[in-house]
């Protein structure tokens, strides 16, 4: 294990530790903000600082895995996880298998898309921002229905924000590998940007609408990916 390695695994337990710390606030002042989705869309930070990470085994042993087995414990009621702030965000202000899922995605696409690190970031911030701002958007201001009781509004709060981070993303990562940061990185799709970033946020939008609330959290991320790979990334 590098000294980068070391760097990347504090930042991604501060990231997960600040967005825990601002939901439970946030809970506890009573707040109307949905702080589940808060917590969903602030973890997805982690994509900027995953890269540092040498090997994706490390982030297996050290990151992924660890986090899935927690949310695995919570859900099936393991008191001490269950029952504490996360828990209780998890379980009782959603769905607990979806925050499970969340975690598996993350671990599948770290194990199968290493060569494909653009790719599986665009994943992850369809799920975290994509999902996260659709959510947020629909509840406040859904008023158009369309399938599985989804607004339009929702749909396209998915599809701006994952298409948004997308660019983001993809700017971002060029700059890393441009710069020498992240040599081993692709961050050059077959298709422009113009084009990419709309079509992984028509992509995050479509599987949103359509899969069942807890299960998208692991078929956008990486149908979204999947995507991503087949368009050169």
């Amino acid at each position: 294990m590098t000294q980068q390695d070391i760097i990347g695994l504090i930042l991604v337990y501060l990231i997960i530790a600040a967005s825990i710390g601002i939901a439970v606030t946030l809970e506890h002042r009573g707040s109307k903000a949905d702080v589940r989705k808060l917590l969903h869309i602030g973890v997805g930070f982690f994509v900027f600082v995953w890269w540092m990470f040498s090997e994706n085994w490390l982030m297996l042993v050290f990151f992924t895995v660890p986090v899935a087995l927690i949310l695995f414990l919570g859900m099936i009621g393991f008191k001490p996880i269950s029952e504490s702030k996360l828990g209780h965000i998890a379980n009782d202000k959603g769905h607990s298998t979806g925050l499970f899922l969340y975690a598996v995605s993350i671990t599948a696409l770290v194990a199968f898309f290493w060569d494909h690190w653009t790719a599986a970031t665009i994943g992850v911030v369809a799920m975290t921002w994509g999902d996260g701002f659709g959510s947020i958007i629909g509840k406040r201001y859904g008023k158009h229905r369309i399938i599985n009781g989804k607004s339009l509004e929702g749909s396209l709060g998915v599809f701006a924000a994952t298409a948004v981070m997308t660019a983001m993303i993809v700017l971002f990562y060029g700059f890393l590998i441009s710069s020498g940061y992240y040599p081993g990185g692709d961050a050059t799709a077959n298709v422009p940007l113009w084009v990419l970033a709309p079509v992984a946020g028509v992509c995050a939008s479509i599987i949103e609408a359509i899969c069942p609330g807890e299960y998208d959290n692991i078929v956008m991320p990486l149908a979204v990916a999947g995507v991503m790979v087949l368009l050169g990334l």
